[in-house]
């Protein structure tokens, strides 16, 4: 506790001690400096790569210097013309930096940047290589994957201020005393990370390896000392304030910037504030549940849990079992669902294409979470079932009774939650039928069997859960999307007409066309329509106004109402819109679409050229539309709709609107729109997922393709495989740190395992091979789309903008080329000349944004214009986004010279390759599941046929006894047949040797007894003989008249004779016993019945403590007379044993040894047996009583112990003996 407390004052010294380092300039100079050096040493490693690539006497060519590098470069002449480039996102003007400075800051539209200017030769010609790394990005637009800002791997923050010169109060920045630029830091600014003290961060983790050795060898000692309860809860109370102080800190997060414990990525609460906060609180519960589950597996544990037992009736323990795990199923379906809605990644099979750890560690959580699941379930059912094994239909009809009201509450509520719980039934159905409990604390291969199937409950548990989450994604998104088309705002079209207007606004054409009094205004209507309001305006009829600096209409149309007439009617707050001059009227009349109005005002400095007013009245609803992912700026991305849906718009139930290829026009959307299961979570109908939303009396229903069938299976194949693997490390863990020798292996298991194992790699490495392969030749196949794509394109222009025409078109008109043919084929298409800079696009909105230089990608200027190829397909990245573009040469048709490169990217490629991709892995996951799971089975079932000979002949070995064996006969003549028959060979050399065998024990038995009676015989007749002689003697010298005399030889002759005659009559006895029987008896009748005969003795008292349950039968093998008579001398022995001025007391108790024997235990009060005595209590004819035959212990030894038992004795003096009996369980 001591080391728990000083981690918490580590945390706290170096929180306050960074804090006050934190207005330091000194240490945010240094910490940027050491950032620089490594930035520079990247500068240098670049420059020599280009170096050796290209060498220093070959012409400048993109081809040479197209070398892998870590920073962007440019090489300008000497001039200052740019020769190569090797960044397309940003391309500097060369009047942007100095040639008198080697480091510099570089700002120019896209941003601030730190740069190398160094002067290089190629082939006697001066260049200037400029090499650049980004400081502070400016982009007009931020998304997902377009970042904004600072750089976060060199500034912590924005909390400071650059200067390319020196200045007063600003801090001068050095690379080997060479000046590169001055930073003022501000209040609040912090370096990159955390910066930690290294003396307390070695300090931190010493008091926590401490905490961890001393708080683990505390509770390791008092769990070995059988205090197990209170090393459970010390266990908890540590890891309990370790995590609250890591917590309490935000620990490791503060301290290191890594992914798995990144906010950002996941927080579902205080508790779990990041992935890898949620792993090792996982990790910390399983610790404790793994001790509770120890503690409640013991054997003493189960017994005393059975005396409770006693106290209830038996539903009631089956309940409270069976609702424990039910709960702890539902925990487990929400620790799935948690993660997944607070994670910024799927879980499901559509994951597997961008797989990353953060993935892999989220599926480990949920198998940790499962692994509890199960192992409390099959904990808690041994405990009510133990000993109980003999009956399993009323556990099952307890549980029918449990689930019964379950079932109809799941029935109405969630039928997933619904399916989960029948998953959920079975493993309890299965655990109960087939005793898997017993699998849980051994290691063989009916454990692994357990495992397997514990994981296929699992994943379909986890299935159930993805497909839930995959459900309400989509509910949500079609809500939205709903709320989209209803609201009074069209977001999408307002954020495209601001760029719209912006466009316009600075559009040079159109300012020269409205500005001449004599130039036709049609072509600045065309080229509005045809350029900029084409796509996603498509769904509103347009009407563009031009009006003149006075605002007259200069149109020519005539209909067009005055501008002060659309200022009126438009300009009105009640229609304003984020955007300025942009209105948006929603319609209230049915038949009627919502329209935006624009005004747009030319100017040309200070000069008013006049306005242009478009009006755009929408006709219909069009469900999607394709546009750029890069366009889409973070503050409208909330309202942006990936999901390509089909929707209609219902008023009292008769259709208004419909958009798609869905038809709304059947009979049967009366019914579906009545059933208010379509507002909850939608209707499935014939492969449709139908939502509905209501918005008065109209209500909106959107409809998608369902998720696909074949994806929900994938999803439990995915989740079955990933839970095997985890099952199968977690077992070699455990095996690596426990020893293999716990793995207990007999020929059924082998064989099992060879037959799996035989099945799993082949068909493992044939899965691996055809994803490989279908997924090369979907990719292959997908080329082939882009480039019969592009060639259509290329041959389009080919007949209208190419050859000699090609000249003579001007921008205007081959932009109206450009955008038709992009909005036919449904492309983005960008031109470039020869010498790679831009000519035209139907996307200017990327390059106007600085999102993309108006520079052809350098591979691409290598391969269509230095290598003259004629086409080539590449992946390209901007920002984070990976994409692949098609270039194409376009060539004169009679010179072939080249006129053009046609670049097409085709920013859904990784999304289509990825939905290939997953199709794939999807079909060959299923089927390597079912297969794996069939031939688990088949396995199964073979190895039993092809071990029943075995088990067939371990029966008939067990068997083989002395008398009344069988032959065994197998009908063929294989490995099987020879063992039998060597197995008969035995039986019949067992049956001679039994005769021989009978023979010499019949002997042995006969030279036995008779040196017994010899010597017995003996004892009397020596005292017999002197005391004759004696007489003789007497008789000599007449004395026998003597009574008295003659009276004591004569009384030692009767005695002597009467010795002999008992002696007689034990043999008797002993030749008329009967010869053991061994049959299946219950032993607890036996001991009973024999107790029984001394309990009414007033002279002795007997004590009987049965500790084996009155519901378990105690059935082992042997003699129930026999058993009688050795119990029964046992006790009397007993008595005969304790002196006479005591009482004898007899305590007798039964108890079942591990599970396998029981044993006997009878105690007696007497004086004990001497030390030098032990060793012949056993031995024939041995007594320490003066009357005893010395017969009844080796009898009762040879019985025991011929019926497989065991009998020995405890002895103190003075205190008494206790003789022990055990004898094997039956079965």
């Amino acid at each position: 506790m001591i080391s728990i407390f000083l981690l918490g004052l580590v945390l706290s010294l170096n929180f306050f001690l960074d804090s006050g380092d934190a207005y330091e300039p000194e240490v945010h100079l240094s910490n940027l400096e050491e950032r620089l050096t490594e930035v520079i040493k990247g500068f240098d490693a670049d420059y020599i790569r280009i170096v050796m690539q290209s060498g220093s006497n070959s012409e400048v060519a993109f081809s040479d210097l197209n070398v892998s590098h870590q920073f962007p470069f440019f090489l300008y002449s000497e001039e200052g013309d740019l020769v190569y480039w090797s960044d397309i996102e940003m391309v500097p003007e060369f009047e942007s930096f100095s040639v008198s400075k080697k480091y510099q800051l570089v700002e120019n539209s896209r941003g601030v940047y730190f740069a190398k200017l160094k002067k290089i030769t190629r082939n006697s010609g001066h260049f200037w290589l400029f090499q650049v790394h980004p400081f502070i990005s400016k982009l007009d637009i931020e998304n997902e994957y377009l970042i904004n800002g600072i750089n976060k791997d060199t500034f912590g923050n924005d909390r400071f201020v650059l200067s390319a010169e020196k200045k007063e109060g600003y801090r001068d920045v050095y690379f080997e005393q060479e000046y590169l630029f001055s930073i003022l830091f501000r209040v609040g600014y912090s370096s990159p990370g955390y910066s930690i003290n290294s003396t307390v961060l070695v300090f931190f983790f010493s008091l926590l390896g401490l905490a961890l050795i001393i708080g683990s060898d505390f509770v390791f000692t008092l769990w070995t000392r059988g205090k197990k309860t209170l090393a459970t809860f010390y266990t908890f109370l540590i890891l309990g304030c370790i995590r609250s102080l890591m917590l309490a800190f935000n620990f490791p997060n503060d301290f290191f910037k890594a992914g798995i414990f990144d906010p950002a990525l996941y927080a579902s609460s205080r508790i779990n504030p990041s992935l890898g906060d949620l792993l090792l609180n996982v990790i910390c519960y399983l610790i404790v549940l793994s001790m509770v589950i120890a503690i409640l597996g013991q054997k003493r544990l189960l017994f005393s849990f059975i005396q409770f037992r006693k106290k209830y009736a038996e539903w009631v323990h089956l309940t409270a079992a069976f609702l424990i795990s039910t709960l702890l199923m539902f925990l487990f379906f929400f620790l799935y669902m948690n993660i997944v809605e607070n994670a910024q990644w799927n879980l499901n099979i559509e994951s597997i294409p961008g797989f990353n750890y953060l993935r892999a560690i989220s599926l480990f959580v949920v198998f940790l979470g499962g692994a509890g699941y199960l192992l409390f379930t099959i904990i808690t059912l041994n405990m009510v079932l133990y000993k109980k094994e003999e009956d399993i239909l009323y556990p099952l009809k307890v549980l029918l009774l449990f689930s019964l009201p379950i079932i109809a509450i799941l029935v109405f509520w969630n039928l997933i939650l619904l399916i989960s719980f029948i998953a959920h039934l079975i493993l309890l159905v299965a655990i109960i039928s087939f005793r898997l409990y017993d699998n849980l604390f051994k290691l063989e291969f009916n454990t692994f069997l357990t495992f397997f199937f514990a994981c296929l409950v699992g994943a379909v548990i986890t299935g159930a859960a993805s497909f839930h989450h995959q459900r309400n994604e989509v509910v949500r998104s079609k809500l939205k999307f709903a709320n989209n088309i209803m609201l009074d705002r069209d977001v999408m079209g307002e954020f495209l007409l601001e760029e719209i207007m912006d466009r316009i606004a600075s559009d040079l054409f159109i300012k020269n066309r409205i500005s001449d009094p004599l130039l036709s205004k049609g072509p600045i209507e065309r080229k509005i329509k045809k350029i900029y309001l084409s796509g996603y305006f498509d769904q509103y009829s347009q009407e563009i106004v031009l009006y003149n600096a006075s605002g007259q209409n200069i149109s020519n149309k005539g209909e067009e109402p005055d501008l002060e007439e659309y200022k009126i009617t438009y300009m009105n707050s009640d229609y304003a819109t984020q955007v300025h001059n942009l209105y948006y009227v929603r319609s209230t009349e049915t038949n009627m679409g919502n329209r935006f109005v624009a005004f747009i005002k030319l100017q040309r400095g200070d000069a008013f050229l006049g306005t242009i007013v478009i009006e755009l009245n929408q006709q219909q609803m069009e469900s999607g539309k394709a546009f750029p992912k890069l366009l889409m700026d973070n503050k409208y991305a909330s309202n942006y709709i990936e999901n390509d849906f089909d929707f209609a718009i219902f008023d009292e139930g008769i259709l208004e609107y419909s958009a798609g290829i869905y038809s709304y026009r059947g009979e049967y959307m009366a019914e579906t729109l009545d059933d208010q299961a379509l507002y909850k979570y939608g209707l499935h109908d014939e492969g449709y997922h139908h939502f509905g939303v209501r918005f008065n009396d109209k209500v909106v229903v959107i409809t998608s393709s369902q998720y696909p069938n074949n994806y929900i299976l994938a999803d439990i194949a995915f989740f079955f495989v990933c839970y095997l693997i985890f099952t199968l490390l977690s077992i070699s863990i455990f095996l690596l740190l426990s020893g293999i020798n716990q793995l207990r292996y007999n020929y059924a298991t082998k064989l099992q395992l060879y037959l799996n194992f035989a099945f799993f790699f082949p068909m493992l490495i044939i899965s691996v091979i055809s994803v490989g392969f279908l997924s090369h030749s979907y990719t292959e196949d997908l080329n082939r789309q882009y480039f019969q794509k592009a060639g259509i394109i290329r041959d389009n222009l080919g007949r209208t903008v190419a050859g000699n025409q090609f000249n003579r078109l001007n921008r205007e008109e081959l932009n109206d080329e450009l955008y038709a043919l992009a909005s036919a084929t449904d492309t983005d298409i960008n031109l470039y000349l020869p010498e790679g800079r831009l000519l035209a696009t139907n996307q200017p909105a990327i390059f106007d944004k600085n999102i993309l230089s108006q520079f052809l990608h350098p591979s691409a200027y290598a391969a269509i214009i230095e290598s003259r190829e004629n086409r080539l397909l590449q992946t390209e990245q901007v920002g984070s986004m990976l994409f692949k573009t098609v270039y194409l040469a376009l060539k004169h048709a009679e010179s072939q010279n080249l006129q053009a490169i046609i670049a097409i990217p085709f920013f859904e490629a990784e999304e289509e390759l990825n939905l290939m991709i997953t199709e794939v892995f999807s079909n060959i996951l299923i089927i390597f599941v079912v297969m794996f799971l069939i031939f688990l089975v088949i396995s199964y079932f073979v190895s039993k046929h092809l071990t029943q000979p075995f088990r067939l002949l371990t029966q008939k070995l067990k068997e083989t006894n002395l008398e009344n064996n069988e032959y065994m006969v197998w009908p063929s003549k294989d490995e099987i047949g020879l063992l039998v028959n060597e197995y008969n060979n035995m039986l019949f050399k067992l049956e001679n040797s039994k005769k021989v065998l009978a023979s010499n024990e019949k002997e042995s038995a006969w030279r036995e007894m008779a040196k017994q009676v010899a010597h017995e015989i003996k004892n009397p007749l020596t005292p017999m003989k002197l005391t004759l002689q004696h007489l003789l003697r007497l008789q000599g010298e007449n004395k026998l008249n003597d009574a008295e005399a003659l009276q004591k030889p004569i009384m030692s002759i009767i005695h002597q004779v009467d010795t002999l005659s008992d002696i007689a009559s034990s043999f008797s006895t002993f030749a008329k016993m009967p010869l053991p029987q061994n049959k299946e008896l219950d032993f607890r009748e036996v001991v009973v019945e024999t107790v029984s005969l001394y309990c009414n003795r007033e002279d002795t008292t007997i004590d009987f403590d049965d500790l084996v349950s009155h519901e378990q039968a105690i059935i082992i093998m042997g003699d129930r007379k026999l058993y009688g008579r050795v119990i029964s001398n046992l006790i009397i022995n007993g008595i005969q044993a304790v002196p006479e001025e005591r009482k004898p007391h007899i305590q007798i108790q039964l108890a079942i040894e591990n599970e396998t024997h029981v044993k006997l235990a009878i105690r007696d009060n007497g004086k004990g047996i001497d030390d030098k005595l032990k060793d012949k209590v056993f031995l024939p004819n041995f007594s320490t009583k003066s009357d005893g035959s010395g017969l009844g212990l080796a009898i009762a030894k040879r019985g025991v112990e011929t019926a497989g038992g065991k009998i020995w004795f405890h002895t103190s003096a003075d205190t008494g003996t206790v003789f022990y009996l055990l004898f094997p369980l039956v079965g």
